[in-house]
């Protein structure tokens, strides 16, 4: 089984929806997040994750309303996976951030329109 498989019908979403609803924990996750990326592991995908920090940031805080719930949704699941010690392969193994990048990876395609809508709302950059 992938990890996007496994990803995608291992709970993920559900988890996500705790957060999404609950500022204190959005706020909680996104430090988390910010604390991640200092991993050798992630620093490949470094500005995605910034990037989805501050879609999500923005989210939470009301300062962009013109959101997709479900994309949203999908970014905090991602965010969640990334963060959690708990995971398909540890993060401690040699390549146990493997599973992190790749659903990272895949949430940044899954939801790249979402996330270019913002940054022009946001930025006025257009890509």
């Amino acid at each position: 089984m992938s990890f996007i498989t496994a990803f995608t019908k291992g709970g993920w979403l559900k988890k996500a929806k705790v957060y999404a609803y609950n500022p204190q924990k959005m706020k909680t996750l996104l430090t988390q997040l910010g604390a991640c990326l200092s991993r050798k592991g992630l620093r490949g995908i470094k500005d995605s994750l910034l990037l989805m920090r501050d879609y999500l940031r923005d989210v939470t805080t009301g300062n962009y309303k013109d959101y997709n719930t479900g994309k949203m949704l999908l970014i905090v699941a991602a965010v969640v996976y990334v963060v959690s010690p708990f995971d398909f392969l540890p993060d401690l193994l040699p390549g146990g951030l493997i599973d992190d990048v790749s659903i990272a990876v895949w949430a940044m395609k899954e939801v790249s329109e979402e996330l270019k809508k913002y940054k022009e709302k946001t930025t006025g950059e257009l890509e």
